[in-house]
């Protein structure tokens, strides 16, 4: 069975399905457009049309309609990179020692993070390896590889998580706070060093802003 993402790009490289859906969607388009806005043909040349739209008010709506559905598409498409962008600066903020350090000499963790963690590397190797992970609102964990013997004997991975929104009296409140500073800092500075960023989210500010040029000013 193939994975999905074979599944996708066996979608993608389909050059007949796209071109009839273009086509497809190409008359159904106009056609809308032409109902919608009351379209009546008062001249045809060669090649040439001239329209006269009685609504010409409800365009407006079939834009605002194709924004929004183009927006979805385009969130679609580019969910990955964002995972991606975020794996990039997250990873590095984890490396910042001031987050997060593992002394050798102490065998233990210092920096922020290590008021959240509470496992031992010399039993769990992977938290010395964690990754960051975000999820609704403020809602912050690390994971890392674990591994373990199942009945047969055989070693199989797994992800373990930390939940940093579960407060201790080692890790407050106050203390999550902080890394949220951290976390916006690095973001921030992900979005002004890196030119992918603004690539990716910039449409989105684009489509944010004629939606809300048609809400304030409707033509």
């Amino acid at each position: 069975m193939k994975s999905l993402k074979e599944f996708r790009e066996e979608i993608d490289n389909d050059e007949g399905l796209k071109s009839k859906r273009k086509v497809l969607m190409s008359v159904c388009l106009v056609f809308i457009a032409l109902n919608i806005t009351g379209a009546t043909l008062e001249e045809a040349n060669t090649f040439i049309f001239k329209l006269k739209f009685v609504k010409a008010e409800n365009l407006s709506f079939l834009f605002v309609g194709a924004i929004v559905y183009l927006s979805i598409r385009y969130f679609g498409y580019a969910r990955e990179y964002h995972s991606k962008l975020f794996k990039f600066w997250s990873s590095r903020m984890l490396n910042d020692y001031r987050l997060l350090h593992f002394d050798r000499e102490s065998n233990d963790f210092t920096g922020l993070l290590s008021y959240a963690i509470n496992v031992y590397p010399g039993d769990e190797p992977g938290v010395l390896e964690p990754s960051y992970e975000t999820s609704g609102i403020l809602k912050r964990k690390l994971s890392y590889t674990a591994e373990s013997i199942d009945i047969n004997g055989n070693i199989y991975l797994y992800s373990e998580f930390i939940d940093l929104n579960k407060f201790s009296q080692n890790w407050t409140f106050s203390k999550f706070f902080q890394l949220l500073r951290f976390e916006a800092s690095y973001q921030i500075e992900a979005f002004v060093k890196s030119r992918e960023n603004l690539d990716l989210y910039f449409p989105y500010v684009v489509s944010f802003i004629a939606v809300l040029a048609f809400l304030f000013n409707p033509v």
